[in-house]
Formats: C-alpha cells, structure tokens, sequence
C-alpha cells in the first residue's frame, strides 16, 4: 500500500468511526446518554487530555472500566454530538486512546447475549466495507471531477434530460447517507462489483435473463414499454421453442446460476427456471443501485431485486410481491388525490409503476417497471438527495440550481423549495390522512422555466401510512385504493404514525438535512434558515385550520414539543432484532430524543 493509499484509509476509518459514534449517541445504545454522566471538562480526570472538548460523557456501565466521549451540545437530532476523536477507555491500567471503531464497537458489546454480541461483531464487519468502499468512491469522484472540469460537463449540460438527471444522481451517490453512518457499505458487493454496478461509477452494463415457466409467472407477459425491452429467446442463447410456454424476466447481472438453483431447490421448481446464457438490454444504474436506466429509452427504468443490504444488514434489497401491487395502489391513489385537489395539482409528478411481475410469490425474482412522465424533455431532475452534493467547479448543486432558475438567489429556491414540500405533505397528512415515505431518494424535483418553476416528482410509493378509517370516512370514494393493499402495516388506526413519517422523513431528511448543509456553506444562519421553515410550517397550518382541517397534533409535535420523534436506523437495521425492538419495519423504528429545531428560541 503506497502512502497516499494508507492516508486514504486513515481518513475514511475516522470519518466512518466520527458518524458511528454520534449515531450511537443518537439512539442512546447501550444507554450511553441516558445512564452515561455528562461531565464539565474541568472536572475531567486528567490534566492533558488528548482532545479538549466542552464536555465529557462518562460512560461506566459497559465493562470494567469507563468510557470518556469528548462530546457538544446540539440541536440537530440528539442532545450531544461527538466532539472528536480520540475517545478515552479508563481502566484500572491507566487510559487508552480509542479511534478505531471496531475496538469501539467491542466494548459496547460487552455483557450482552451472545446474539445480540453478534449483531455488533457484524455491524463492525460492515464498518470496514464502509470503509473500503468509501476509499474507492472518493478516488472515482476525484476521476470524474477531473474529467468533467476537463470537458466542462457543467458549462454546457447534455440537451438530453435523462442524461442531465443521471448526472445529478451520480453526484448524488458521492455524498453520504446524513443519518446512516456506514450507507457507503453496499453488503455483497465487492470492490470489483462495486466497479462494475455502483452509481457512483455509473458504468453501462447489460442485464441477465431468465426463462420462466408460464404457470408460475405473475405479471403481464408483454406490456407496455415492456414488449420493446424484451428480447426474443434466440436473442439471449435460448432456444425460440420456449417461448410456447416459457416468458423471459429480466435479472442483475449478479445474479449467479447459483442462486437460481439454490432458489429452485428451496421453492420445489427445479426445471422451470433457466438462466439464459448471453446478455442483452444495454442499463444504467441510478441513485439506488438496483433501479436501471435503460439506455436509448428516456425515462424507462427497471427495477430489480439484488443479493445485497444497504442502510443496515437487515434491509435485503428484494421485491416483495406486495410490494408491487401496493406501490401502484398508492400511486393511484395519489394521482386521484392530485387530480382533484387544487393544493396539489400542477406540484406534484409521479412516477407510473403499474409493471411488475414476480415468480412464484419469491421477492427474489421480478421487477418494476417504472416510467417517468410525459413532457420533461426541457425540465432538470435533480434527486432531494443530491441537493447538497459537490459539483465539480465548486458549487453545491443547490446554489448551481439556484443560479439557473432562480437568478441566483438562494432564498428564492428555498421559498419554492419549502412551499411545495410542505404544502404537498401537510395536505396528504391532514386533509387525506397519508403521509408517503418520500425519501431523499424517492423525491425528484422537477425544474424548468414554466410556472411552478419546482415541482414535486415522487416514486416508490408502496411503504407509506395511511389512516385508513378517516380516509375512509373523510373519502369514502377514494377508501377501494387502500382495500386491497397486501401490507396491512400501511393501515393504521391512528395519526400519529403519520406524523412520525412526516417529521423523520419530509422535515428531517428532506429539509432539516438541507438547511444544515446550507448553514455550513454560509448562507444565512441556522436560526435564520429554521426560521423560515417555522414560519412556513406555521403560516400552513394556520391556513389549514381555516380550512376546517384539525391541526392541532400537528401543530404541537412540529411547533410546541421540546423533542422531536427521531428513526433510529442504527438500532433497528443493525443492532437489534424486530422482536427486541417491536417494530413491524426496521425503518420505521422510533425514540422522541431530539431536540425540536424549530421551537422558538431553541
């Protein structure tokens, strides 16, 4: 390993260690804030300590010994922050500086059951791969950087939209996940697949095929823009008589004749699935690494499912059945709601995802077809993720955004920005009973010179909650779309779930995320840009209220409350089981520990 290698690693395990630390401090594991001591650095036990933060958190009941994290205050998610690294572990031996995360890891550990110690064993397994992965993601951003200042990509973008958004979504992929702390591991992927089919090296590939027996095929044989994209069994090596009763489904390229046979085996379907020998289909990989832009097709993606975890070990990126059912559900459902509903119409594009098929009920096999909507040959798409994202000359893609459509002000794009987001989801919550799972990843924003100049482009629409009674009872004529959904999990019988997902996921994620990164780069200050958000959430609900709408709940838990409901993705997709936690979804695993940004004065 050359020096600039090791200097590499040095930074990625530090950075990887930084945000596993705060976000251990963020969902209180193992109660290190909750039983932990804070502890003013006066009052600290020694005279030279290796890091000289305001405050030190004492943590003594993770073995024999005690725990010294140099931590702040803060206001954004949890109570205390991470100061820096080094940590200290206090033995009767003396005191041991602590950076490596895997050591970290192995004292929070300690005492516990042999399962739940193996659930830390892996999630440090998975530390590394974040850190390997994260040292070829940097080395592949520096290249592409170099190569786009060199043939000044931004200068003159491509004529072509589904180009301009693939560009967006790759500098999307460069910045990190805000509240996952290792989201840079892709689990199963090595760092040669990772080459191959990461979006960060957004590199074309062709798609694997299989032959499937008719009778245990679920979905349409041809339609659509699926009868184009199919190829002929001669085309993928197989022989043309299959197509009497054998279809051909598409599948990732990692997906290995062993797989198949270990599927068919375990499924009793030995003989009916053949993976055909040639490739075909020319694809890109977007944002979320198993969706693909199919080249030559604008706005054409597939969806897949792949033999690997992200945001946590516990989130296998399959397709369930329900699944594909359930996201047309509900994007049916919307499409009714923004037809007919003045607040939302003309802000809000969905995506149709109404293909799909699956073999045999096995989230293994099958797809989505996903289609994005007519008329955005002149519109940029940006994914929210990638707001904050570096662009090669310098610019955040915010303020690039907000040099071309909003005459360079900042403000103006934020307006905009806050306007549509909140009026669109505090509506879905209050007049409709919905609030959508709308991501980072899963919202789009679609911009242009016409008016609105910021529209709203959701997709993957099949894991929200809806409180099915009041919609129900609210709009009996739109209650047949939520009947039939496969996950019950989506119904709820109260709000509260669905402030839950409005807070973590649209205030949180979407927006408190970007007025952070704002903050940093210095425009406005952070009680300035809360401010506006506050007001507009304000001035919303007070319309609302004029409306008829109740918003009383919503109004003390984004307004009043002291602390905000907080998703601890950590516990629930890492370190926990379901049964330890009682949550039906690893992502929607909840703590009321942080501190409400947008109370006044906070």
């Amino acid at each position: 390993m050359s020096i600039q290698q090791g200097v590499a690693n040095k930074d990625q395990q530090d950075y990887i260690c930084r945000r596993v630390v705060d976000a251990l401090l963020r969902e209180d594991v193992r109660e290190t804030v909750s039983r932990g001591k804070i502890v003013a650095a006066a009052d600290s036990p020694w005279s030279d300590p290796p890091v000289r933060p305001s405050h030190w958190l004492a943590v003594e009941h993770l073995g024999d010994g005690c725990l010294w994290i140099p931590v702040q205050p803060c206001s954004f998610m949890q109570e205390w922050t991470l100061y820096d690294l080094p940590l200290v572990w206090q033995s009767s031996s003396g005191y041991g500086r602590l950076d490596d995360i895997s050591v970290i890891l192995a004292l929070f550990r300690q005492g516990l059951d042999q399962a739940s110690a193996a659930d830390f064993e892996n999630y440090a397994l998975e530390c590394l791969t974040a850190v390997e992965h994260g040292v070829l993601c940097a080395k592949e951003r520096q290249r592409y950087f170099a190569e786009a200042q060199h043939s000044r990509l931004e200068a003159q973008p491509s004529p072509l939209w589904q180009e301009r958004q693939l560009h967006y979504e790759r500098l999307a992929a460069f910045l990190d996940h805000p509240l996952y702390p290792t989201a840079r591991a892709k689990l199963g992927l090595s760092p040669d697949d990772l080459a191959l089919y990461a979006p960060e090296f957004q590199r074309s590939f062709q798609l694997r095929w299989v032959a499937v027996n008719k009778a245990i095929h679920f979905g349409p044989e041809v339609a659509g823009n699926l009868q184009e994209l199919r190829p002929g069994f001669a085309d993928v090596g197989l022989n043309a008589r299959l197509s009497d009763d054998h279809v051909l489904l598409p599948v990732h390229p990692l997906f290995t004749q062993q797989m198949l046979d270990a599927l068919a085996e375990a499924n009793g379907l030995q003989g009916r699935l053949l993976l055909a020998p040639k490739p075909h289909l020319d694809v890109l990989p977007t944002l979320s690494v198993r969706t693909l832009a199919v080249q030559g097709k604008p706005g054409l993606h597939i969806k897949l499912p792949m033999a690997i975890r992200t945001l946590g070990g516990k989130n296998i990126r399959t397709i369930k059945p329900s699944t594909i059912a359930d996201g047309h559900a509900v994007q049916s459902l919307l499409g009714r709601i923004a037809a007919q509903d003045a607040d939302i119409s003309g802000r809000l594009l969905l995506t149709d995802e109404s293909i799909g098929a699956h073999i045999n009920h096995l989230p293994e096999l099958g797809y989505i077809l996903r289609r994005y909507p007519a008329g955005l040959e002149q519109a940029t798409v940006v994914p929210v993720a990638g707001l904050l994202a570096a662009m090669p000359q310098g610019l955040s893609v915010a303020e690039e955004l907000a040099q071309r459509f909003f005459a360079g002000r900042l403000e103006d794009f934020l307006d905009a920005y806050l306007e549509t987001t909140l009026r669109t989801h505090l509506v879905l919550w209050l007049r409709y009973g919905i609030a959508l799972e709308s991501n980072q990843q899963n919202t789009m924003l679609v911009l242009g010179t016409g008016t609105p100049a910021l529209r709203l482009l959701l997709k993957d629409n099949d894991a929200p909650r809806i409180h099915g009674s009041y919609l129900a009872d609210r709009w009996p004529s739109l209650a047949g779309f939520v009947d039939g959904l496969l996950d019950r999990r989506i119904v709820v019988d109260d709000e509260l779930p669905l402030a839950q997902m409005f807070t973590t996921i649209t205030l949180q994620l979407n927006i408190a995320v970007l007025i952070e990164g704002l903050a940093g780069l210095g425009h406005l200050t952070r009680r300035q840009l809360y401010g506006c958000v506050r007001d507009k959430i304000a001035a919303l609900l007070t319309e609302l209220a004029g409306q008829g709408e109740d918003t009383a709940l919503a109004r003390r838990i984004l307004l009043e409350d002291d602390r905000q409901y907080v998703k601890y993705l950590l516990t629930a997709a890492s370190l926990k089981p379901k049964a330890a936690t009682g949550a039906t979804d690893v992502n929607k695993f909840y703590g009321k520990s942080g501190p409400n940004f947008l109370k006044e004065g906070l």
